[in-house]
């Protein structure tokens, strides 16, 4: 019988598992969902492969590769590394390791990470404080071969006032600085803030300029305004009432200095 004219026979997906399978080779896959089967003592992803259709890859928590279990739905809509471990092509399923393709993926980013080094960093989750522990909110990077680092809000962003959740979100490429490798241990520490360009370069404000910000704190005779992540002015507070934390207000340049990194304002009025 006769192919229809442009018809490319394609090849089956389940023998280059075979082969990737019996190589050991890492393949990128995209966690769909986090399921609960009754056969299983714990949560497993729910994997597709971009270029492998009509395959279903699962993980268990147990080869997810991370400590904390709960981080598994943080996960969904990522890209990660794994390793096929068994097939089963009658139901079209990949059984599969993520922590044993990170095993051998750590070792080589760390073996090449060096402090003070920038490197490319994907947001894996953004943490909120934990109300129990007091332990403050934080983004978790993965900073090359799934090598996790947590990233204490004081290195993740310059603002005084916005909220984590706002500024990244699970996926986000982003710019980290390396602050200390620890090889022996597998960790490493890594700053956002420290990537970035200093926040007072290149600003320039004159007086009698509006401009928009947000209220961080008022103390008896001053108020201080956030313009942007890093820039903050000082004001008279306003003579009746007072301002709270995080509103956002319109205020008129009185004095602009940058090399003392000295802005000064008085506040016009509340934004909407």
């Amino acid at each position: 019988m006769l192919k229809p004219e442009g018809f490319v026979q394609q090849a089956d997906p389940f023998e280059f598992l075979f082969f990737a399978k019996e190589r050991g080779l890492i393949l990128e896959a995209q966690v769909e969902k986090v399921s609960y089967p009754d056969t299983l003592a714990g949560p497993v992803w729910e994997v597709s492969f971009p270029e492998l259709p009509g395959v279903t890859g699962v993980v268990p928590a147990s080869e997810s590769g991370l400590d904390d279990k709960a981080l598994m739905a943080r996960f969904v809509g990522q890209r990660i590394f794994v390793k096929v471990k068994g097939l089963d092509r009658e139901n079209r399923v990949a059984a599969c390791s993520r922590r044993e393709a990170l095993a051998d993926a750590r070792e080589r980013v760390l073996a090449s990470l060096e402090e003070g080094q920038v490197v490319d960093a994907v947001v894996r989750a953004v943490l909120p404080r934990d109300p129990v522990s007091g332990r403050p909110a934080r983004l978790v990077l993965d900073v090359g071969g799934g090598l996790m680092a947590e990233v204490p809000r004081a290195r993740a962003t310059r603002s005084e006032v916005a909220r984590l959740g706002d500024l990244f979100k699970p996926g986000q490429a982003v710019k980290a600085k390396v602050l200390a490798v620890n090889r022996q241990a597998g960790e490493v520490r890594v700053s956002v803030v420290d990537a970035e360009p200093d926040p007072w370069g290149g600003l320039v404000y004159r007086r009698g300029e509006v401009v928009a910000g947000t209220v961080v704190r008022q103390a008896p005779g001053v108020l201080f305004v956030e313009v942007r992540p890093g820039v903050v002015g000082i004001a008279p507070p306003p003579l009746k009432g007072s301002l709270r934390r995080g509103q956002r207000v319109a205020c008129v340049v009185s004095n602009f200095d940058p090399a003392r990194r000295k802005l000064h304002l008085r506040v016009r009025g509340l934004l909407a």
